[in-house]
């Protein structure tokens, strides 16, 4: 048996134990609940072939637990891997969590996005926002912000880590121009950095929105999104986005696996998504260099 033929089976055996452990310890829910999965095919041969498997649902009263993985074929790196894997509570305006989880700072992301072992909280007072997060780097991030480009077979350096954000609007909450700003905190490898990032919506369909960072080198991304979301009834969304993204050389988050983004990537990115019907969508995303077209489905269990 091929080497990443083998690697599926254990990644595909290992996830349905999973999730079988937890559904017997959580007989009196109904859990999966969900089941999701993506099939990918790329232009990069180094991760030819992609697909993802996940499920998720509650396990008692604000509790819930999400199991789910990737596994990449292609020319270099094949192999799978576990990403999120852990258990929650929610019960307004509180939020926490614990285990493997990918966590997203914002609406990029540039400088805190990890694949994270350890415990994310989140607080949601009156439009303003408050996270924190501390554990090691356990896991490349799965998806990008387009939400349908995978990030390849890079492998986090397992290094601790600890961020903050505060977030809050800077208008009323009946401004017909929304805007959001943000401010991140990232420490790791004995050091720190910061970053800014800003939302403006000036319609219903049409976002704005950038991040600047600094960790001893600097890095960007600005871009808009356009979506018809907030005007549809019948759940089958488009969503656009389109963004320049300018990560330099030595910028320690995409070195080491807190942010999702490669260190050295620069210039346009941006794709495509629509969701067909309640059940499955369809992305592209691209860039100068490659190309991802990927099938999403969610199968209620």
């Amino acid at each position: 048996m091929p080497n990443y033929t083998r690697q599926a089976v254990l990644f595909l055996f290992a996830l349905a134990l999973a999730g079988l452990t937890i559904s017997t310890a959580c007989a009196d829910t109904k859990w999966p609940s969900l089941m999701h999965y993506t099939l990918s095919l790329s232009t990069n041969e180094d991760a030819r072939y992609q697909a993802s498997l996940g499920f998720s649902g509650p396990i008692g009263e604000n509790l819930g637990a999400k199991v789910a993985g990737w596994w990449i074929g292609g020319a270099g790196d094949t192999r799978a891997f576990v990403g999120d894997a852990y258990i929650d509570y929610t019960r307004k305006p509180l939020y926490l969590a614990g285990g493997r989880k990918y966590v997203t700072f914002g609406p990029i992301g540039v400088l805190v996005s990890p694949g994270l072992f350890g415990g994310h909280l989140k607080i949601d007072l009156d439009r303003w926002d408050v996270q924190a997060l501390a554990g090691t780097l356990q896991f490349t991030p799965g998806v990008g912000i387009t939400r349908f480009s995978f990030s390849g077979a890079r492998q986090p350096s397992d290094v601790s880590t600890a961020a903050v954000r505060v977030a809050g609007p800077l208008t009323g909450p009946e401004a017909t121009v929304p805007v959001k700003l943000g401010l991140n905190w990232i420490r790791l490898k004995g050091d720190s950095g910061t970053s800014v990032d800003l939302q403006v919506e000036p319609n219903k369909r049409l976002t704005v929105f950038g991040e600047a960072a600094t960790f001893d080198a600097h890095a960007s991304v600005y871009g808009i999104k356009w979506s018809d979301e907030k005007l549809r009834t019948d759940g089958k969304v488009w969503i656009v986005v389109i963004y320049h993204r300018d990560v330099e050389v030595g910028f320690v988050p995409a070195t080491v696996g807190a942010s999702a983004f490669f260190e050295n990537q620069r210039g346009v990115a941006g794709g495509i998504y629509h969701q067909l019907d309640a059940r499955h969508a369809l992305g592209l995303f691209a860039d100068s260099h490659d190309a991802i077209v990927t099938w999403f489905t969610t199968v209620p269990l």
